[in-house]
């Protein structure tokens, strides 16, 4: 219910629905087979013209202080395209959950000849999902607007681009009781990016690169953490600065959680769990794996925990509730939770986070230049052949971030921008929050990282 006078609000987390007919469900589905019966019911049976969505007026987002404002005419356009991109993810949860289940409920097709998931040759984890998510965010969400540039973590070939077979994903075949899903959710978002991505915002639109990790902690969604897991959408200006952005996490429990946010409109707006009791302590939000000897000293001049978690796209998120929960708490200062990080990440890991950070009064920043003290160094998010923030002899070779068929052993740093991935990011990261992004909380983790560098300098690697 509204307060006061004002009238209930719709969760959006709930249903999206037409006039009489309901469309999908969050609801989290135990049945594959019956989501399958679901949407082959709402293909066959009416026509694409009754699919529709409610007017942007009746889209409610969960502010700052967890109400739910609604959007209005008078949103912005980084806004409406923000909107915009949640709902789409909104509509991909069902097919996600379902492809989730046939990885952890059915592991004898999960790999192999047929399966849903793969390794790829950089040794990281490939499924049916990450493919899937983000043709349907370029190829149905995104087509009909012309972009600057879009650029997403799985790339497929120009053949692929052209002649989408869209039950066919990097070799894998997605399982026919969900093929059904994939028809329902694709004409749905083709729907609301008609209705939606109007052309009255083309020459703000023009100017934006898109930067898109469809499921951002692949790893992690394979292995039964797909809470860990999110949609990462960045939207960065003309200038390759990261302006607006989305993560939303389709498979939180007990219902998706998101943030979202342009700083230059104004807007900044989450869904979290049930507000819990924040952390009485501040932590170092890390990888589930091992760590470099870097943070482990860090950690130790911090005095800090340890937490660990899958996902960039994840750890920002944990970092801005913790945000947002001591926000009013001047005693809670320094217990923020920090990401800092001097191992390879990639820019569609890191755009659409900068972004929501920024809105929230946060802040991504290379960590080679944070420890410089200079000035505010960020990453560039453009479409690029070459890396655009590559810096000769700083960061060392290795499977994740490397062009070379063959590592040089012993590891060596690149020497030439030849030598990297274009979107690698290449000079660590450091990220926090509106507590920390003080001139006295900048200087605490600057000293605390000074003095961690000093005996263990950070791996860049």
């Amino acid at each position: 219910p509204g307060k006061g006078n004002q009238e209930p609000r719709t969760n959006t987390n709930t249903l999206l629905a037409s006039n009489n007919i309901i469309l999908a469900c969050n609801t989290p589905m135990t049945c594959i087979n019956l989501a399958a019966a679901a949407a082959l019911l709402t293909i066959s049976c009416f026509p694409q013209s009754v699919i529709s969505f409610a007017p942007m007026t009746n889209h409610a987002h969960y502010g700052q202080d967890g109400n739910m404002p609604e959007s209005n005419n008078n949103s912005g356009p980084l806004e409406k395209l923000c909107y915009t991109s949640l709902r789409a993810c909104e509509l991909m949860t069902p097919l996600i959950e379902s492809i989730y289940d046939e990885l952890i409920l059915s592991p004898s097709s999960s790999s192999g000849s047929g399966g849903v998931q793969k390794v790829k040759n950089d040794n990281s984890a490939f499924t049916i999902a990450d493919g899937t998510v983000q043709r349907l965010l370029i190829n149905s969400l995104f087509a009909n607007m012309e972009f600057r540039d879009i650029v997403g973590e799985e790339d497929e070939g120009e053949e692929e681009k052209n002649e989408i077979d869209w039950y066919q994903v990097e070799g894998l075949t997605i399982p026919r009781h969900i093929q059904p899903l994939v028809d329902s959710t694709r004409i749905q978002i083709e729907s609301l990016a008609k209705d939606f991505l109007v052309s009255n915002n083309k020459a703000c639109y023009s100017k934006l690169t898109i930067f898109i990790d469809p499921i951002d902690g692949t790893r992690e969604f394979s292995s039964g953490k797909g809470e860990q897991c999110s949609i990462c959408i960045g939207f960065a200006d003309e200038m390759g600065k990261a302006v607006a952005g989305v993560v939303y996490r389709p498979l939180s429990k007990p219902s998706p959680t998101w943030v979202a946010g342009a700083k230059c409109e104004g807007y900044a707006a989450h869904k979290f769990d049930e507000e819990k009791d924040h952390s009485t302590t501040g932590a170092l939000l890390s990888t589930n794996g091992s760590i470099s000897p870097f943070l482990d000293s860090l950690i130790k001049e911090l005095e800090v925990p340890r937490i660990k978690a899958g996902g960039a796209g994840n750890k920002m998120m944990m970092l801005l509730q913790q945000s947002i929960s001591i926000a009013n708490n001047k005693e809670m200062a320094h217990h923020g939770y920090l990401y800092i990080q001097d191992r390879g990440v990639s820019r569609w890991d890191t755009c659409g986070a900068e972004a929501c950070l920024e809105a929230f009064g946060g802040n991504l920043l290379k960590l080679t230049e944070f420890l410089r003290e200079e000035q505010d160094s960020y990453y560039t998010y453009l479409a690029s052949k070459t890396n655009l923030d590559f810096i000769p002899n700083t960061a060392y070779l290795t499977k994740y971030n490397s062009n070379l068929q063959d590592l040089p052993s012993p590891a060596q740093k690149a020497q030439d921008v030849s030598q990297v991935k274009a979107y690698s990011n290449l000079c660590g990261l450091v990220a926090f929050g509106k507590e920390f992004n003080t001139q006295e909380g900048r200087k605490y983790l600057r000293d605390a990282i000074r003095k961690a560098a000093a005996v263990d300098p950070p791996s860049l690697d």
